[in-house]
């Protein structure tokens, strides 16, 4: 069994959950903290939706609860197998504590893949930078 490739990492927001949950799925917001193709229309996300680069990268909301879990499920057209090979995600957390909100967001698992290592290094890049900007925005917005 390969070695588990999962980024893990959580932060703590000085704002209501609700406030926080917009930032996860409003694109005005998610253009602020991840990319989104350019003809990504501005409806919120919702159970379902597809965010699509061109066929070379897919994003699926395949879990929603609000205020409690997004998990976006990821394929990348250059990995071997279909979609049902992979259970790739991104897990948003959320869980209120007191006025502020504990953010956990987990990627992965990405030792399925023969570069998993690079895409684990990428991912917690991309965790780092990602929950500073929406602890920023949901701390700073009215």
């Amino acid at each position: 069994m390969a070695q588990e490739l999962t980024v893990s990492k959580k932060i703590t927001i000085e704002a209501p959950v609700a406030k926080v949950w917009e930032v996860l799925i409003a694109p005005k917001y998610i253009r602020q903290w991840d990319d989104l193709p350019n003809d990504f229309e501005d409806y919120y996300l919702e159970y379902g939706k597809v965010i699509d680069w061109s066929g070379m990268t897919r994003l699926t909301v395949t879990g929603y609860e609000p205020n409690k879990l997004l998990i976006f499920s990821l394929y990348v057209s250059k990995w071997e197998q279909s979609p049902s090979h992979y259970d790739i995600a991104y897990r948003y957390r959320l869980a209120e504590e007191g006025d502020s909100t504990l953010l956990e967001l987990e990627i992965g698992d990405f030792s399925v893949l023969p570069d998993g290592k690079d895409y684990y290094a990428s991912s917690e890049a991309f965790a780092e930078t990602a929950l500073e900007k929406i602890k920023n925005l949901s701390e700073n917005r009215v």
